[in-house]
């Protein structure tokens, strides 16, 4: 089976939500809460503390290091607009977008704004000023949307998205592709497990969850499977049980044999089927 880890990039830095949003605020509260209720240990709370008061929020070094050990071609989702507690500029995701792609990573948009096409085609076409010649996906932020936002993705000229996602309960929905109005083709590539869905309390729990969930796939033949963990979360110190079930995934991956591809990989295997079958086609005619 073939595995496609993303990173939602959210947050970059913690001054770009100083008197924009809550998200600082609402962090500690949470935290509180969940020390109060044992969900987390004095320690951890005290660290999550204390990185409201640094600069860098993010973790995409990190992971990246991790990932590149692990040989896991990921790919970053980087916001081109602002919503929901996403508040960083353009001019600040730029050097971590050329950081990505430099050290061998894909960048792609997480798209802020849906509300109307004319949103959609702002933010992918910003991104394309930002990486020319360089083809790309997107994920919606907060994985909102309904048939019109993935045709409107389409439109606006994106390869992949991997937005379709089941909050209620577990799918293994293969990919698809679907056909804008204008002829643009885009590959929907479900999203069938995100961290924050699985990690609430429990990591033992989230394993056991996970572990039946991975051979289903397998029992299923399913080609491909597609993991979001976000990239904030890879920090040993304020969130332990989060950043040990990302290793243990990529470890239980590596020991069942799956094979950790890219988006871009990902299509070209289905495009190469495509072909294949329609020479068999024509061949059978």
């Amino acid at each position: 089976m073939n595995i496609i880890i993303s990173h939602d990039v959210d947050h970059l830095y913690t001054c770009e939500h100083w008197r924009k949003d809550l998200i600082m605020e609402k962090h500690l509260v949470r935290s509180g809460l969940q020390v109060l209720r044992g969900d987390i240990n004095t320690r951890v709370f005290l660290y999550r503390v204390a990185s409201v008061f640094q600069h860098r929020y993010c973790r995409i070094p990190e992971i990246m290091e991790f990932d590149a050990k692990h040989q896991i071609p990921s790919t970053f989702f980087f916001g081109m607009g602002n919503t929901l507690g996403m508040s960083y500029t353009q001019e600040q995701a730029l050097p971590w977008i050329q950081k990505v792609r430099e050290a061998g990573f894909y960048a792609g948009v997480h798209a802020a704004d849906i509300t109307s096409a004319e949103s959609i085609q702002k933010e992918h076409n910003d991104f394309k000023r930002i990486c020319p010649n360089y083809t790309f996906g997107t994920r919606v932020h907060y994985v909102r949307y309904d048939d019109i936002t993935l045709q409107r993705l389409a439109t606006a000229g994106y390869l992949y998205d991997t937005t379709e996602f089941s909050k209620e309960t577990f799918s293994l929905k293969q990919p698809y592709q679907i056909i804008a109005s204008n002829g643009n083709r885009m590959w929907e590539f479900p999203l069938h497990l995100m961290d924050s869905y699985v990690l609430e309390k429990d990591v033992k729990n989230a394993i056991q969850k996970v572990s039946s969930l991975l051979r289903q796939a397998e029992q299923s033949g399913s080609l491909f499977f597609t993991f979001l963990f976000h990239d904030v979360y890879f920090n040993e110190k304020t969130y332990p049980e989060w950043i040990a079930f990302y290793k243990w995934f990529v470890s239980a991956c590596e020991e069942a044999g799956h094979h950790f591809i890219s988006y871009h990989q990902a299509i070209k295997m289905l495009e190469d089927a495509q072909r294949a079958a329609e020479r068999i086609h024509q061949q059978s005619i």
